[in-house]
């Protein structure tokens, strides 16, 4: 074999160290570590200098392998800083969803105590006057005028219903006071869609276009909104009105209570007739809510 048919000779140096393997790649990686985890040096192992082999001039004395040094008092810090950091956000978010699940157990419980309007229906009432309770009139007359009257309005394309009720006592002439009178008149009225509700037109007939004299106030714990009106008129003969009237959801309901008293007669004042009034109004409304 000649020289030229040889395999061509190794021309590095003897003492040339061996070529540094490119840094090794962790499957899935690009050659970065796993976010999270230790940080890890993949580079060349260096072995110490054999007899067969020449010393690997980057080993001195007190030399040390690549290996990542021991954090510093800094490192440390930020470990710490990051880890109270990463408390605070898990800590945060659990705030959030305790506040989000207990806003939704407020608004249920706001929900289940029925905060809003009741719906209101004529149906199922032929005698408007099954809504209403006369008897406590009889305490100033006990003799009836005359039968109770009262009128029922189904919906219709042009009204929305209503009822009426009118109840009326006398006193008999051989009462101390025959002249002394006494009615109950209870009102009730529907609206649909968006038509402002009926208790607006009854509210300023009372209130605002009121004999002088007479005083008016708010009526609350009973629907939506409500008003009272009290009123004396005359001179020989009182004659005394008490309105109480309350609007919820689509019905609006008024009751009167109006009485004519001779001079002499026992006062009535108006919390006497307030306590009549008042159940009434509630009565009605019981009467009419759907069920």
């Amino acid at each position: 074999m000649t020289d030229s048919e040889r395999e061509p000779a190794d021309n590095r140096n003897p003492g040339t160290p061996e070529p540094v393997p490119p840094p090794f790649n962790p499957p899935g990686g690009q050659g970065n570590p796993t976010p999270g985890a230790n940080p890890v040096f993949f580079g060349p192992a260096v072995a110490g200098p054999t007899a067969d082999s020449p010393r690997d001039p980057r080993i001195g004395p007190g030399y040390q392998p690549p290996y990542p040094p021991p954090p510093t008092g800094s490192g440390k810090t930020g470990l710490i800083v990051a880890g109270v950091v990463g408390l605070v956000v898990v800590l945060g978010i659990g705030v959030a969803i305790g506040i989000s699940i207990g806003g939704d157990g407020d608004s249920d419980s706001t929900a289940r105590q029925g905060a809003g309007p009741g719906t209101y229906s004529i149906n199922g009432i032929t005698n408007a006057c099954d809504l209403v309770d006369p008897t406590p009139l009889t305490k100033w007359s006990a003799t009836p005028r005359d039968a109770p009257n009262h009128q029922e309005t189904p919906p219709s394309a042009y009204d929305s219903g209503g009822l009426k009720c009118d109840v009326g006592y006398t006193s008999s002439t051989g009462d101390e006071f025959p002249m002394n009178r006494a009615r109950l008149s209870v009102e009730a009225e529907f609206t649909d869609g968006t038509a402002p509700p009926f208790y607006d037109h009854w509210k300023h007939s009372d209130t605002v276009t009121a004999e002088p004299g007479s005083v008016s106030g708010e009526v609350t714990g009973i629907g939506g909104q409500g008003y009272w009106h009290f009123e004396v008129t005359g001179n020989l003969v009182a004659e005394m009105a008490y309105v109480v009237c309350v609007q919820d959801g689509n019905v609006s309901v008024r009751v009167k209570i109006a009485l004519t008293r001779e001079k002499g007669s026992p006062a009535v004042g108006r919390d006497e007739l307030d306590s009549i009034a008042r159940p009434q109004v509630r009565r009605a409304l019981d009467g009419l809510r759907e069920k």
